[in-house]
């Protein structure tokens, strides 16, 4: 059976090919099945499109995760700019919060781009700090009674407190 899309005529008899010896080899059909094409759907929405709710905010769960992954944005800002970019030009979304996330994600790309660093890391405890904490006792009371050689033997004979 021949199958053919719905409006194409089909002759009676079809050349298929022509041989080297100049030979027609000739097709000739029993049917035709005419086959409609498929209709192409409208593709749906999932959600209708929206306009942002003017007291519109992410959950803080969101929030939070938003400091981690985006450390170099102030969220709390951006969320304001973007709350007051959607209502002024009037844009419609089926997910605010998607399109939130999106705009912290971009924001953050762009600060990396223009050389934001991490923190460094707090610096590390000096020798001092560290002997003191160990031993219980405060730097200010180190360095007051540093010069007593009998109040330093007696914290080092006391040991090691944490």
């Amino acid at each position: 059976m021949l199958t053919v899309p719905e409006g194409v005529r089909v002759p009676r008899v079809l050349v298929l090919r022509e041989t080297a010896g100049g030979h027609v080899l000739e097709f000739e059909h029993v049917g035709v099945k005419a086959v409609r094409a498929t209709a192409k759907r409208k593709p749906q929405q999932a959600r209708p499109l929206t306009k942002m709710p003017e007291d519109w905010l992410p959950p803080e769960h969101e929030v939070a995760q938003a400091n981690i992954k985006a450390p170099s944005v102030n969220v709390e800002f951006e969320t304001a700019q973007f709350v007051d970019w959607a209502i002024s030009k009037g844009e419609k979304r089926a997910d605010w919060l998607a399109a939130w996330r999106t705009w912290i994600r971009r924001t953050h790309q762009r600060n990396l781009e223009a050389g934001w660093k991490p923190k460094s890391a707090p610096a590390a405890e000096d020798a001092r700090a560290k002997w003191c904490r160990l031993h219980g006792v405060t730097v200010e009371e180190y360095e007051a009674k540093k010069g007593d050689a009998e109040w330093l033997e007696r914290i080092k004979r006391r040991g090691v407190v944490a």
